[in-house]
């Protein structure tokens, strides 16, 4: 499986990102809602994506928010001397953010798309004891579940309005081997790039649109294991 960036970099990103989303909510003040806006224009999100050590561990939590605060054209508060030990659960929210987002190698924009940021504080009870491969097993079935009506052949198909023997009748793809592809008895991956091709021209969409597959995360609750709060 291929993970956002180096496992090495993976706790401090961790870390970063909780007490980011902790100063940014509890002392700055944002509402989950302003706090996604601002992380999903940040170009210092985009880096933090794709692991840049400047990033995930060159800068404290509480640093990196200000800084994206002050990038959005708003006024940072101070940081806080001290921080209590027991930690929030807006810090909790950042932390299983940055972890599944590691782990799926989605874009924070799409993450928050399917859990938005004050429905992962509202789990914190629920998940914040259980491994944080449960809670990222739920947010990307979430977002499968999502693209499935969205992606692949048979929402392409629907979209356009055809029929499966319109498809075949116009494309020249066999029928049956569109309901197999369909079915996902046949994987489209593996057809002919003339067929791919004919089928995404009939369709008016990109091929990567029809052969799209859910992401399949491999859970490994030993992961972190020595990983502390």
């Amino acid at each position: 499986m291929t993970y956002a960036y180096s496992e090495m970099y993976l706790e401090d990103a961790m870390r970063t990102l909780g007490e980011a989303v902790d100063f940014a909510l509890c002392d700055q003040g944002l509402t989950p809602g302003e706090l996604t806006a601002i992380m999903s224009n940040a170009l210092e999100m985009k880096q933090f994506e794709r692991g840049m050590p400047r990033v995930v561990c060159g800068m404290a939590g509480d640093e990196l928010a200000r800084v994206i605060i002050a990038h959005a054209g708003l006024t940072p508060v101070r940081c806080r001397e001290t921080y209590p030990f027991d930690r929030s659960p807006q810090y909790w929210a950042g932390w299983v953010m940055a972890y599944t987002q590691w782990m799926s190698s989605l874009g924070f924009n799409k993450l928050l798309e399917v859990a938005p940021l004050d429905w992962i504080i509202g789990s914190y009870h629920p998940l914040h004891e259980a491994s944080e491969d449960k809670f990222a097993q739920i947010v990307i079935e979430k977002w499968n579940n999502a693209q499935a009506d969205k992606k692949g052949l048979k929402a392409a198909r629907k979209a356009a309005g055809l029929t499966q023997k319109q498809l075949a009748a116009q494309s020249g793809v066999r029928l049956r081997a569109i309901q197999l592809y369909e079915q996902n008895q046949l994987d489209l991956r593996r057809a002919s790039v003339s067929s791919a091709l004919a089928l995404a021209d009939t369709l008016n969409c990109t091929i990567e649109d029809l052969v799209w597959q859910p992401i399949a995360l491999e859970y490994d609750s030993q992961a972190i294991s020595s990983v502390k709060l």
